[in-house]
């Protein structure tokens, strides 16, 4: 049988990529479609109200996956370089301090949440039936989240501790199991969206317990132990995280706006309509997001190692890949937004044409998403976390939020939807500016010569 075994000094590049990319673009694909299958129950099961209730949590859990994705890409992408550099105590240290900070801060948000959890639906604007859902549906999923939160983190430090597949596993497996005990728990239990809490809950617990299994494998150089406990990384760790907390809590962020302008737009339709273009959209966005993951532990190990040329292909190769797939979402909505838009609820056709016709703006934007996605991935890598903050804060949240309350104005119709378009064009310049400054710099350097013994 084949060795699957890769060495980031001297492998191919091409080769590399794809031994990262295909588990991360496949765990990732297989998740977002059992969250769209998730999503799909409770349409059918609960009704368009229990559609309205996801859109309205989206924000407060974009926000707490930011918190989880921040320490867990911040402190895997400077392992990761300190592995490249081989310094193995370094990284471990780096990951010990990184799951001890995750139990801090995910436990912090979890009790904040749940004894503020009046305060959050009265923030969201929830009336009636949705705010009574949306709190059902929270006060579960709150208390899962330090669970959720160390798989996320455990994730990112076994793909680049080069077990990228037990992480495709894990996520795919979970993602089985959440959608086979929603069909349970929702149709034949009669839980309603508790039952999708809670289906998610015992999803998320026993992915966690699968990702374990990582530090019985003896070619892990991460082992679970005490041995550089303390916050003394923490800085560092979330001065690199800081690019992915902005790109995830200004999608909170923008987000509530998002529900708190449809509603005043077009009440409760056009929020539902919001979760469908959300949760379709998320299946895009999760291969925009396995592509970069697939870049970032190739990047960050060759910076370490002053690879210079290694750095720039892998760059390059993501960017292809990443707008040829924003491309190619942009088509496939122009040819079956009505058909995907009807998955998600039954008789119900006023709500599929408007989410039909939402799908097809939205998703104009994901060619330009995919440049400024790479291009934050690539800042981050390589421990330089001040551009990539850039890119994130205006494609996240700025231009979003000037698009939001501009384009109505303009194209009653259609501007809300465009404003993710408008967004992503405009920090797509700012990334291009950027990027071409980086590589000029990096054209200076003296590439390292690594040569094999």
């Amino acid at each position: 049988m084949a060795t699957t075994h890769i060495d980031l000094h001297y492998t191919p590049i091409k080769r590399c990529f794809k031994h990262y990319l295909l588990p991360a673009i496949t765990g990732l694909i297989i998740k977002s479609l059992f969250i769209m299958g998730d999503t799909i129950m409770i349409g059918r099961g609960t009704g368009p109200d229990g559609l309205g209730a996801v859109a309205l949590t989206i924000p407060f859990f974009s926000f707490f996956t930011a918190i989880a994705m921040m320490l867990g890409i911040g402190g895997s992408a400077m392992m990761a370089i300190q592995f490249g550099k081989g310094r193995f105590e370094e990284g471990q240290t780096l990951f010990v301090q990184s799951l001890l900070l995750t139990l801090i801060l995910a436990g912090g948000l979890s009790m904040a949440g749940l004894y503020w959890l009046d305060e959050m639906l009265a923030l969201m604007g929830a009336q009636g039936n949705t705010a009574a859902l949306t709190g059902d549906f929270l006060s579960i999923m709150l208390q899962f989240f330090i669970i959720y939160a160390l798989g996320w983190v455990l994730s990112c430090f076994i793909r680049n501790d080069g077990n990228p597949r037990l992480a495709m596993y894990a996520m795919a497996g979970s993602a089985l199991l959440n959608l086979v005990l929603d069909y349970f728990f929702i149709f034949h239990f009669g839980w309603g969206i508790k039952g999708a809490a809670y289906a998610t809950g015992i999803a998320q617990s026993l992915m966690l317990l699968f990702l374990l299994t990582h530090f019985f494998n003896p070619r892990s150089k991460l082992k679970l132990s005490l041995r550089g406990l303390g916050l003394s990384k923490a800085p560092k760790i979330l001065s690199i995280g800081l690019p992915i907390f902005f790109i995830e809590s200004s999608m909170a962020a923008t987000t509530l706006i998002y529900n708190v302008v449809l509603l005043d737009l077009g009440g409760e339709l056009y929020l539902n309509a919001f979760s469908i273009v959300m949760n379709v959209g998320i299946f895009v966005m999760f291969i925009l997001v396995g592509i970069g993951q697939a870049c970032q532990p190739i990047i960050s190990f060759n910076h370490g190692a002053e690879s210079v040329e290694r750095v720039r292909e892998t760059l390059f190769i993501g960017l292809r890949f990443a707008v040829i797939t924003g491309v190619v979402a942009v088509i496939l909505s122009q040819l079956f937004s009505k058909q995907i838009s009807g998955l998600f609820t039954v008789d119900n056709p006023e709500l599929v044409m408007l989410s039909a016709s939402a799908l097809v703006f939205y998703f104009l934007a994901f060619p330009f998403m995919a440049i400024n996605l790479v291009t934050a991935t690539m800042f981050q890598s390589i421990g330089s976390p001040a551009n990539a903050n850039i890119i994130s804060l205006c494609r996240g949240f700025l231009f979003v939020v000037i698009g939001l309350f501009a384009l109505p104005k303009v194209l009653p119709e259609s501007g809300v939807w465009l404003s993710p378009l408008f967004a992503e064009t405009l920090a797509a310049l700012i990334s291009v500016v950027l990027l071409a400054r980086l590589l000029k710099q990096m054209k200076n350097q003296t590439p390292a010569v690594v040569e094999q013994t």
